[in-house]
């Protein structure tokens, strides 16, 4: 089973987007760390900038944003976690036990699980260091808007998330027809 990350930015004003960070040729992760220990200061109550529960090193270097064609503002980073992080991840779910009865949505305001935090942390990390392609060609309007998966202003605001919403789908239902869609 592979998990992509979609990620849609609601544009509620026009703002300027923030050219994402690019590494030296060597694409080592020493130059993306130093980038974001740059960008955000040093990790606050760990050595490691790593999230806890997260593999080093795992997806650095490969992440990948495709603008989804169609679709303004939704992005895809389909290789984001690794197959172990995958199945870490899913189980930091099932263990909050939001499932055990029939409901297949959980919704999640203010303060967020600890692994919704690393994750968030992750992400913003992926879209820094990140390529990003929006793969718009002429429709663009205006392309520096369209060339990070997120504006500036949501990229650096505290916290980075503060609601989600985890949805869960049979196996083969994920992108099945809805009754209720229109």
């Amino acid at each position: 089973m592979n998990l992509a990350v979609p990620l849609c930015a609601a544009r509620l004003e026009e703002t300027p987007r923030r050219h994402h960070m690019a590494a030296a040729g060597d694409g080592g992760e020493s130059h993306y760390r130093e980038a974001l220990r740059e960008a955000f200061g040093d990790s606050s109550s760990s050595d490691s900038d790593t999230p806890a529960g997260v593999s080093p090193g795992a997806g650095r270097g490969h992440w990948r944003w495709e603008a989804v064609a169609g679709v303004r503002g939704l992005w895809l980073c389909a290789a984001f976690l690794s197959a172990d992080e995958q199945a870490r991840l899913l189980n930091a779910i099932q263990r909050e036990g939001w499932f055990i009865n029939a409901d297949n949505q959980a919704m999640r305001f203010g303060d967020l699980p600890s692994w919704a935090v690393e994750l968030s942390a992750l992400i913003r990390e992926a879209i820094c260091v990140g390529d990003a392609s929006a793969g718009l060609g002429a429709e663009a309007t205006n392309e520096d808007e369209d060339a990070c998966p997120l504006p500036s202003d949501l990229l650096w605001r505290e916290p980075f998330f503060d609601q989600m919403i985890a949805n869960r789908y049979r196996p083969g239902h994920l992108c099945s027809r809805r009754s209720d869609a229109l």
